[in-house]
């Protein structure tokens, strides 16, 4: 009798195991769905113009027009300190904390 690989009965480390069945797994093709949304926002993002002509036009405002000279200074006065209670108070303590 010729010897038969596919008659393992009587040694299960060479029997052949059964087919797997496919797995029907969504992650890659959510992932891949993910990063085109992403690309098409970001795209959309960039191809846009650059500035809002709207805020930049020449037609909503004038500068005013430059000088070459500076404004006037004043010179200030130092401020005097605040004269001191004459009263014969002492300051008011500060509140207690409570730890």
């Amino acid at each position: 009798m010729a010897y038969d690989p596919n008659l393992n009965v009587n040694r299960p480390d060479l029997q052949t195991p059964p087919p797997r069945e496919p797995r029907n797994s969504w992650a890659p093709l959510a992932v891949i769905a993910a990063a085109a949304v992403a690309g098409v926002v970001i795209w959309s993002m960039m191809s846009g113009p650059a500035t809002d002509p709207a805020t930049t036009s020449s037609t909503t405002a004038t500068p005013p027009a430059a000088t070459d000279t500076a404004p006037a200074i004043t010179p200030m006065e130092p401020a005097t300190p605040a004269a001191p209670s004459t009263n014969g108070t002492a300051p008011a303590a500060p509140a207690p904390s409570n730890p």
